[in-house]
C-alpha cells in the first residue's frame, strides 16, 4: 500500500480499492427500498464505506507527486443541477432527504475527482471497470439459483437486480473488447469479456442487451488491423450468434419474457413519465423539481398508487425541473461532442457513452448516487480535459503504454 501511495503514483492497487469500496457502497443491498430520510444499519454501513473510500482517495492524492490536470465545466454543471434540486426540495417541503442525497453525491464527486487527480486516465478507467466487474460477477455467480430455475439472472450477494448486473458486467466486457481489438489483451481476457457479455445476456435486460450490442458494433467500427485472436473470435461468434437467434428460443424469450406485464416494463414506465410531464408549467415544481429524493410519483387509474420513474431524464425533470433537465442535456451533449472530437480516446468513450445513454432512457442514475453517475462523470471529466488539451495529452495518456510520463508539459507538481 505504501509503495503504491508513494513511489508508484500510477500503481493500480489503491485506486482499485477506492473504486471497489465506492461501487459496493452504491449498489443496492436490499431491493424495493427507496430512501426517504432517516438512518438504519444499511444506510449507516453504506455511508461508512463511502467515507472510507473518500479517505483513501484523499491520502492517495496527498502522497501522489504528479497531479493530473482537470477542467471545471463538468463539475460546474453538476453543482448547478444539485443546487437547483435542493432549492426545489426546499420549496416543496422535502428538504432533509434531498439534502442528504445531495451531500452524498458531492462526497462521491470529491472521491472521483481525487482519483482523477492522482492517477493517469488509463489507470482510472481500468481500475474502475475492474471493480465493477468484480462486484457484478460476484453478485451474478451467487445469484445463479433463480436463473437455473427458469428466471432471469439476478444477484445473490449483493442482491442486485438483473439491470444492475447488466451495467456492472456490460461496461467491463466492452472495455476488454476495446483493448483486444487494439492488440492490448490476450485470449484469456477476451474469454473474460465473452463471459461478462454472457452474464448480461442471462439477465434478460432488453435495453442493456441492445445497448451492449450497439456499443460492441461501435468498438468494432474503430478496428483497423484486428489481432489474429480477435479476428478468429469474430469469425466464430458470427455463426454462433446466428444459430442461437435462428434455432433457439433465446431471442424470443428476451423480447417476450415472462414478466412483460409487470411494473418494470416500458408500458408501466410511461405511466410515471406522463404523470411527471403533466406537472403544470405555472408551478415552481415544474421548473426546479422537488428534490433528489423523489424517485416515484403518485398515479391514478391503476391498481397501484405510485410508480417509479425508471428514466434518468424523467427523474431529472422531477427532481430538478426543466432547469435541471436543460443543464443535463447540455452536459450530455458537450460530453458526446468531446468524445467525437477526441479520436484516440473516443475509440472507447464513444461506445461507453452509447451504452450508458441508451440505458439512461429506461434506467435511473445519471445524476444520482449510483454507478451510472460515477462512470458518466468520470468519462465527462476525462473527455473535457483531453478535448481541450493543446499538447499531447490524449495520445500520451491513453496510448498503449497508458502512462502520462511522455507528456512532461502535463506534469503538475504536488503542492
Amino acid at each position: 500500500m505504501a509503495k503504491a501511495f508513494g513511489r508508484r503514483p500510477d500503481a493500480p492497487a489503491v485506486p482499485f480499492i477506492v473504486w471497489l469500496l465506492a461501487v459496493t457502497s452504491l449498489v443496492a443491498w436490499r431491493q424495493g427500498v427507496i430512501y426517504e430520510g432517516g438512518a438504519d444499519p444499511v444506510v449507516v454501513a453504506k455511508a461508512l464505506i463511502q467515507c472510507v473510500a473518500l479517505l483513501i482517495a484523499a491520502v492517495m492524492l496527498v502522497r501522489t507527486p504528479i497531479r493530473q490536470p482537470l477542467g471545471g465545466r463538468t463539475l460546474g454543471l453538476l453543482l448547478f443541477i444539485v443546487t437547483v434540486s435542493v432549492v426545489g426540495a426546499y420549496a416543496q417541503g422535502n428538504t432533509v432527504a434531498s439534502v442528504v442525497l445531495a451531500v452524498r453525491i458531492l462526497l462521491l464527486t470529491a472521491t472521483v475527482v481525487m482519483v482523477l487527480r492522482a492517477c493517469p486516465p488509463k489507470v482510472v478507467l481500468k481500475t474502475l471497470l475492474a471493480a465493477m466487474a468484480v462486484v457484478g460477477a460476484v453478485s451474478a455467480v451467487t445469484g445463479m439459483g433463480e436463473m437455473l430455475s427458469g428466471g432471469r439472472l439476478g444477484g445473490g450477494i449483493p442482491p442486485l437486480t438483473p439491470n444492475d448486473i447488466a451495467l456492472l458486467c456490460g461496461l467491463p466486457a466492452l472495455g476488454i473488447l476495446h483493448e483486444a481489438v487494439h492488440g492490448r489483451s490476450g485470449v484469456r481476457l477476451l474469454a473474460v469479456s465473452a463471459g461478462l457479455a454472457g452474464l448480461v445476456l442471462a439477465t434478460g435486460s432488453r435495453t442493456a442487451i441492445f445497448a451492449l450490442a450497439a456499443a460492441i458494433v461501435m468498438v468494432l467500427l474503430h478496428m483497423r488491423r484486428p489481432p489474429v485472436q480477435v479476428a478468429a473470435a469474430v469469425l466464430v461468434a458470427v455463426p454462433v450468434i446466428f444459430a442461437v437467434a435462428a434455432y433457439t428460443t433465446t431471442l424470443s424469450n428476451i423480447l417476450n419474457r415472462a414478466d412483460s406485464a409487470s411494473l418494470v416494463t416500458l408500458n408501466s414506465r410511461t405511466i410515471s413519465w406522463e404523470a411527471v410531464l403533466a406537472i403544470p408549467f405555472d408551478t415552481l415544481q415544474r421548473w426546479l423539481g422537488a428534490g433528489l429524493s423523489v424517485k416515484q410519483i403518485a398515479v391514478v387509474g391503476q391498481y397501484w398508487d405510485k410508480q417509479v420513474f425508471d428514466s434518468s431524464w424523467i427523474s431529472t425533470l422531477a427532481q430538478a425541473g426543466v432547469v435541471g433537465l436543460v443543464l443535463l442535456a447540455v452536459w450530455t451533449a458537450r460530453t458526446v461532442w468531446d468524445s467525437l472530437r477526441t479520436p484516440r480516446l473516443g475509440r472507447f468513450t464513444n461506445a461507453a457513452l452509447l451504452f450508458i445513454l441508451i440505458r439512461s432512457v429506461t434506467e435511473n442514475g445519471l445524476v444520482d448516487a449510483s454507478v451510472d453517475f460515477v462512470v458518466f462523470f468520470t468519462l465527462s471529466v476525462l473527455l473535457e480535459r483531453a478535448s481541450t488539451s493543446p499538447g499531447p495529452f490524449p495520445a500520451a495518456a491513453y496510448g498503449p503504454s497508458g502512462s502520462a510520463a511522455k507528456a512532461p508539459s502535463e506534469r503538475v507538481p504536488a503542492g
